[in-house]
């Protein structure tokens, strides 16, 4: 099921593989789903998933939390500059989070 986005910017763009680490590489076609960077577009789509959908999104963070805050909380965050991944999987955390609550 293709996701409704609030709004077409609103949409994760692709991102390069070569920006993500390794071991979450796997994950990139669910942060170009969810990543939804702007916080207004996130809430709302977060909050128009399906409930197998908002599963999804907990479960990713049960089983990557520690990992990814290793590199989400590593040098990268220091800036100034961001990757369009790092930003991407930044705001797909926090669409869990809130998927989650």
């Amino acid at each position: 099921m293709a996701n409704r986005y609030p709004h077409p910017e609103a949409r994760p763009p692709k991102l390069d593989p070569a920006q993500v680490p390794s071991e979450f590489r796997h994950l990139i076609p669910l942060a170009e789903r969810y990543g939804v960077t702007d916080e207004g577009y996130r809430s709302e789509m977060v909050d128009s998933l399906p409930e197998s959908e908002r599963t999804e999104l907990a479960l990713f963070l049960a089983d990557n939390d520690n990992a990814l805050d290793s590199w989400l909380a590593g040098p990268e965050s220091d800036g100034p500059m961001f990757s369009d991944a790092y930003i991407v999987f930044s705001a797909l955390r926090m669409a869990a989070d809130e998927a989650g609550a």
